[in-house]
């Protein structure tokens, strides 16, 4: 790294990684133990989505009068879509 000579000599390049934990208890079996000593899981809960994009999405910020957005609103609500639906939906009926 810096070339400097910190005093370690050789001792550093003897220094190996552990071995393989010999045991192999499974993760499965140190929860079970853990649950009947009491110990409770610590992983965060993992957040569910509903549906997975096709592909990547971007921003569209826009300021529709009111009565514009309203419509946009009704129809989202009347043919169960969502935002992104909708506005697909209405520009291949528009064939844009």
């Amino acid at each position: 790294m810096s070339g400097k000579n910190l005093g370690f000599g050789g001792r550093l390049a003897n220094i190996t990684p552990d071995k393989d934990d010999s045991l192999g208890v499974t993760d499965a079996k140190v929860d079970a133990i853990g649950d009947r000593h009491g110990f409770v899981a610590r992983e965060p809960i993992q957040k569910l989505t509903r549906r997975k994009p096709s592909e990547p999405s971007a921003n569209l910020n826009i300021r529709p009068p009111v009565t514009t957005f309203n419509r946009f609103l009704q129809f989202c609500e009347q043919n169960r879509m969502s935002y992104p639906e909708a506005l697909k939906e209405l520009m291949d009926r528009a064939g844009v």
